[in-house]
C-alpha cells in the first residue's frame, strides 16, 4: 500500500486520469442500463460514474494530505445534510418541471438515494481532511468572484446567440424565430431549474471539480495554460464515451470524434481562462459549463460550424490578450502548490 501511495503522491496528474477513467468507464455500463433499459435502480451507480473526476481528485487529495484532521464531525455532517437536501430539491425540480414526471413518494425515494454521490462531493468542501477541504473550498465560495461568476453565466450563451445571429445573416433561421417552452417569469424559472440541474448533475460537481479544480492547477504548475487546455481537451472527450454510447451517438465514427474535439477544444480554453481569471474558482468554472449546456437546451437552431468559428475567434482573443502560452507564476492561486509536510515539535 505504501508503494501505491508514494506513486500517487509522485504522479498526481497521471493518477488522476487513471482513477477518473477507472471510475467512469468501470461503471459506464450503468448509463446504458439506465437510459436504454430503464433500470432505475442503477441510477446511483451512474451518478458515481459521472462524479469520476471529482472522486479522483478527492481520493488523491486525501492520499497526499500531511496534516492531521481538523474541525468537527458535526460540522461536516451538517454540510452533508445541507448538500443532500439542496441536491434533492434540484433533482426533483428538474424531473417535475423539465421532464414533467408526476410527483410521487417513489420519485422522492429515488431522488434522495440517487443524489448521495453529488451531496458527498459538495460536502467534502467542508471535509475534516485539510488538503481535501483546501482543494474543494472554492466550489462553495462566491465571495470575491461575483463578477467572474456573472461573466461565466453569460459568456457562452452570448457566443451561442451571436452564432445564431451570424447564421441568420447567411440565410439560416432568423434569431427572431426562436421559440421557447414558456415566456416571462415561467421561462426564467425553467432556465433556472435547468441551470442548477446542470451545475449539480454534473457539470460543476462531477466534472469541473476534477478537470479544472484538481487537474488544471497541477498541469499549470509545470506548463502554460495553453498546453494545459489542450491536455484537458484531449482527455475530456473520451471520458464521455460510455455516456455518449448510451445516448445513441455514433461513437465509432471518426467524423463524430473530430466534431467533438472541434467543439470541446475552444470550450476548454474558455473555461480554463475563466478559472484562471477567477483565481482558481471551481464555482466559476462550473457556472460556465452549466450555462453552456443550459443555453444549448433552450436555444435551438445552432449551426455548429458557425458556432465553432465564433468560439475559435473568441479563444484567439483570450489567448492573445492573456498570453496563455506563458506559464502562470507559482504563487498564482490557479497553480497547485504542494502542502507543507507536518513538522513534529520536539522539546529541547
Amino acid at each position: 500500500m505504501n508503494m501505491i501511495t508514494n506513486w500517487i503522491k509522485c504522479h498526481q496528474i497521471v493518477a488522476f486520469f487513471i482513477i477518473a477513467f477507472a471510475i467512469t468507464w468501470g461503471l459506464g455500463f450503468s448509463y446504458g442500463a439506465l437510459l436504454n433499459k430503464g433500470i432505475y435502480l442503477l441510477a446511483p451507480v451512474a451518478f458515481i460514474a459521472t462524479c469520476g473526476p471529482a472522486l479522483a481528485g478527492i481520493i488523491i487529495s486525501a492520499v497526499i494530505n500531511t496534516q492531521p484532521r481538523e474541525g468537527s464531525k458535526r460540522t461536516y455532517g451538517i454540510a452533508f445534510i445541507a448538500a443532500w437536501g439542496a441536491s434533492s430539491l434540484v433533482f426533483l425540480a428538474n424531473n417535475i418541471f423539465i421532464n414533467h414526471a408526476p410527483f410521487s413518494p417513489i420519485l422522492v425515494i429515488f431522488t434522495v438515494v440517487s443524489v448521495v454521490p453529488v451531496a458527498f462531493v459538495i460536502s467534502m468542501a467542508y471535509s475534516r481532511i485539510p488538503e481535501v477541504k483546501r482543494y474543494l473550498s472554492s466550489l462553495v465560495r462566491l465571495r470575491g468572484v461575483v463578477g467572474w461568476a456573472f461573466l461565466a453565466l453569460i459568456l457562452t450563451p452570448a457566443l451561442i446567440l451571436l452564432s445564431i445571429y451570424i447564421n441568420s445573416l447567411r440565410g439560416g433561421q432568423p434569431i427572431t424565430a426562436l421559440s421557447f417552452p414558456a415566456s416571462g417569469p415561467a421561462l426564467i424559472g425553467l432556465v433556472a431549474v435547468k441551470f442548477f440541474y446542470q451545475f449539480f448533475f454534473f457539470n460543476g460537481t462531477g466534472e469541473e471539480t476534477g478537470w479544472r479544480g484538481f487537474a488544471l492547477p497541477r498541469l499549470q504548475a509545470g506548463t502554460s495554460p495553453f498546453i494545459a487546455s489542450l491536455v484537458l481537451a484531449f482527455f475530456w472527450a473520451p471520458w464521455h464515451f460510455f455516456l455518449w454510447q448510451a445516448e445513441g451517438k455514433p461513437v465509432f465514427s471518426m467524423q463524430y470524434w473530430v466534431e467533438q474535439y472541434v467543439g470541446l477544444i475552444p470550450a476548454t480554453f474558455i473555461i480554463v481562462w475563466l478559472f484562471n481569471r477567477s483565481r482558481g474558482s471551481i464555482l466559476v468554472a462550473g457556472f460556465a459549463h452549466a450555462a453552456a449546456n443550459t443555453a444549448f437546451a433552450f436555444l435551438p437552431g445552432v449551426d455548429w460550424f458557425v458556432l465553432a468559428a465564433v468560439n475559435y475567434v473568441a479563444v484567439f482573443v483570450l489567448v492573445m490578450v492573456d498570453r496563455m502560452w506563458r506559464k502562470l507564476p507559482p504563487d498564482n492561486p490557479a497553480v497547485h502548490r504542494e502542502p507543507l509536510p507536518e513538522v513534529e515539535y520536539q522539546e529541547p
